[in-house]
């Protein structure tokens, strides 16, 4: 039984965070979810709202990046799930390279958080409140175990 939400990974250096083109995510949102991490001690090296040049958001890999999307019909996501994230973990190293999130289009509070916390190696943990509780009508704004070492 965890006391703490588990991590997997972390990131050696801090992401660049884009949303991309079809993300059903506002400028606002992005900023409050960052907000939410930052006061808990992570940084994210620039945050780029649908501007792309490097073209992160149509890579299989995109390497330093956190990326949000909205869910494509090609996106495999259980259809209860409010939305989905991958993240890669470098077996040499145990940091984690790159993370995609994919929305669906009804965004719901806390659910953005919640998966910037995957894509800072959380997992899911089974407290009433937490923002990393699995189901939606049981989570919140609980933080417990996820200020950053770093700080």
């Amino acid at each position: 039984v965890n006391n703490v939400p588990p991590k997997v990974a972390m990131w050696s250096s801090a992401p660049e965070v884009l949303v991309c083109e079809h993300a059903p995510i506002s400028e606002i949102q992005i900023k409050s979810a960052l907000k939410f991490w930052q006061n808990l001690g992570y940084t994210f090296k620039k945050v780029r709202y649908k501007d792309d040049p490097e073209g992160a958001c149509t890579s299989e890999r995109p390497w330093g990046y956190i990326v949000i999307h909205l869910v494509a019909k090609e996106t495999r996501l259980d259809p209860e799930a409010l939305a989905q994230t991958r993240f890669f973990v470098d077996n040499l190293t145990g940091k984690i390279s790159w993370a995609a999130i994919h929305m669906r289009p009804d965004v719901r509070e806390t659910v953005l958080e919640h998966e910037l916390g995957h894509a800072l190696g959380f997992l899911h943990f089974n407290r009433i409140n937490h923002v990393m509780n699995q189901k939606w009508e049981m989570g919140g704004w609980d933080t417990l175990g996820l200020r950053s070492a770093q700080r």
